[in-house]
């Protein structure tokens, strides 16, 4: 019995205890300062607001909500890579850059994309074009300000390239530089380079020289950036003299003269000519004839296509003028004799040219059919009492002819006699140029 009373009265004052220590949990807690990780439960500060107990709090107890917002954790942007990192391009052509932020759970993964030369890269719409040749880089800059970039080489290819001419012809020995143009004219690669089919023709040197070595034709290659174009190289053999020979050195007016023109050397490539006449009154009739149609001296030049020239001066005699000359000269002579001058005689003049061509043919006093000279005037029925006959070949002029037969007795007796009233002269030319020369006298 006496246990089971202290057992009940433990029990009571378990429950009783039980029930202080519950009724103390809902008086005012002493006032101190929150630890860290604590919530704040003192009265509200100005600008805060107490909050009201939750009923669901199992312990029934009152609390307060700060109104700080809580704490955001930032990731910054550490590396900023463009992927690829270099890039060769043409101009015109637009690139298409990936750009990685790392890390890739940055907070702000934005950025933004620059040129540092717009003359050579810049953003056109929303490509990224390559405007001019050179190198600039691409630049991509993170919101934090770290920075990636792309070296960017923008190059100008060659679109053609000219010669300046479809051929070049050359002589012997002869250079010429080649003159090569590229379009567009600033392009990246203009390194050019040569190169001949034949070069026992012609050479081409590293600097577009060429030399012409032998007759013939070569092709020289010209290439730039895989673009090639050719042009043929003509080398000729070039004519270094050229001469001018004629059939006679004398002619009369109504001939027809020949000429012929020599080149050297023979193998020469261009053997084309020109001929020239220094003076009217000689008609080139065909390749290699003339005519002739006033007298005087009269140069025949001939020109090759090079330039190279020879000529040949030729003369060309008036027969009349020439016996009409020594007509005049011979009366001078008598003048200064103080004999009296002859006159014109036409029968005596015909007499005279009959005379004149037979002499070609036989020089003498004695015709060619055997009988003398005085047969000839009365075969052309002069009459005469005195009669008498100068000859003479092979002078150029009248006066060489009239001062060789002044010095000659005979015929200085002939051109001085008193008797003598009348005078026919006349002058021949044979095949050869050379001249005949006749005077009749007759009283």
């Amino acid at each position: 019995m006496k246990l089971f009373t202290k057992i009940a009265v433990t029990l009571i004052l378990a429950i009783f205890l039980l029930v202080s220590l519950t009724a103390c949990s809902n008086l005012p807690s002493p006032l101190r300062t929150p630890s860290a990780g604590t919530t704040n439960t003192s009265s509200p500060e100005p600008g805060q607001t107490q909050a009201s107990p939750d009923p669901t709090d199992p312990h029934g107890g009152s609390g307060s909500t700060s109104t700080d917002p809580p704490e955001i954790e930032i990731t910054a942007v550490r590396r900023v890579i463009i992927d690829p990192e270099t890039y060769d391009v043409a101009r015109g052509s637009s690139i298409d850059p990936f750009v990685i932020i790392l890390p890739t759970d940055a907070s702000d993964t934005s950025y933004t994309l620059s040129s540092g030369d717009e003359s050579i890269l810049r953003q056109i719409g929303d490509l990224w074009t390559a405007v001019g040749a050179g190198t600039t880089e691409l630049i991509a800059t993170a919101s934090n300000g770290v920075i990636g970039t792309a070296e960017v080489t923008v190059t100008v290819p060659v679109e053609s390239i000219s010669l300046g001419a479809d051929e070049i012809i050359l002589n012997r020995g002869d250079s010429s530089t080649l003159e090569v143009l590229v379009y567009p004219d600033d392009a990246t690669d203009q390194n050019v380079s040569f190169s001949s089919s034949n070069r026992n023709i012609a050479t081409i040197d590293e600097d577009g020289t060429i030399e012409a070595i032998s007759a013939g034709t070569a092709l020289i290659s010209v290439s730039v950036c895989g673009i090639t174009e050719e042009i043929p190289v003509t080398v000729a053999e070039p004519v270094t003299s050229i001469s001018v020979s004629t059939d006679r050195r004398i002619y009369k007016i109504g001939d027809t003269g020949r000429f012929t023109v020599r080149i050297t050397p023979e193998d020469s490539t261009d053997k084309t000519f020109s001929v020239n006449f220094s003076r009217e009154g000689i008609t080139h009739v065909s390749e290699d004839t003339f005519s002739v149609e006033t007298g005087g001296e009269v140069t025949i030049t001939a020109r090759a296509s090079n330039g190279v020239s020879g000529s040949q001066t030729i003369t060309i005699i008036d027969l009349a003028v020439f016996a009409e000359e020594v007509f005049l000269l011979t009366n001078v002579e008598r003048t200064a004799a103080g004999l009296p001058t002859l006159s014109v005689r036409s029968e005596l003049t015909h007499v005279a040219e009959v005379r004149a061509n037979e002499i070609i043919r036989h020089f003498s006093h004695d015709r060619p059919d055997g009988r003398g000279f005085e047969t000839a005037f009365s075969d052309n029925n002069v009459t005469y009492r005195h009669a008498g006959e100068n000859l003479a070949a092979g002078q150029r002029t009248p006066a060489e002819v009239v001062r060789g037969w002044m010095n000659s007795p005979g015929h200085k007796e002939n051109m001085l006699r008193r008797e003598y009233g009348h005078l026919g002269v006349a002058v021949a030319m044979d095949s050869n140029g050379r001249l005949y020369w006749t005077q009749m006298f007759s009283n």
